[in-house]
């Protein structure tokens, strides 16, 4: 999967810097292991409406909590649940700890999962995130993040934590 998101980035046109490191599952892991000055960390969480089979990306800076109830009143909901390991494999065939934007590039078919994401983040200059694989980080700046996301033409929704 790595590969196939450095490819995409490439064909895309958009430059990255790849840096390899021992694998990360949480954000505070990632904070003391990846350091990049000027970058925005993130935190990717795939959630669930709890009352639909309806899905949701949400990308937070890592120091940010996650109130749920919150985040799906942005869409409409009353509450988000994590997605199980299984959803996670079947709709965008990652696992936990290796969530990130670049997994909508492998987005089943028929899912089209709205992008949630903390308008702090594009506040950085740059942004970094697995490329779907937590052994690696991807960092990009923010406005070819933002080339990314048109190029998938992903539905994005700015909030406020």
């Amino acid at each position: 999967m790595r590969q196939q998101v450095l490819e995409y980035l490439e064909k895309t046109g958009i430059p990255y810097v790849l840096l390899n490191h021992p694998a990360v599952v949480t954000t505070e892991e990632s904070k003391n292991v990846v350091h990049v000055s000027g970058c925005a960390s993130c935190k990717s969480l795939y959630v669930k409406d709890k009352k639909s089979d309806n899905y949701y990306l949400v990308v937070l800076p890592f120091d940010k909590r996650a109130d749920m109830r919150r985040l799906a009143s942005y869409v409409g909901c009353a509450k988000f649940e994590f997605a199980t390991e299984q959803v996670l494999e079947e709709h965008l065939h990652v696992h936990r700890g290796s969530v990130s934007p670049f997994a909508f590039l492998f987005e089943k078919q028929g899912r089209d999962a709205p992008l949630l994401i903390d308008e702090d983040i594009f506040k950085m200059p740059k942004v970094k995130f697995h490329p779907c694989d937590n052994t690696a980080t991807v960092v990009i700046s923010t406005e070819d993040f933002k080339k990314y996301l048109s190029s998938i033409g992903k539905r994005t929704i700015s909030v406020q934590e």
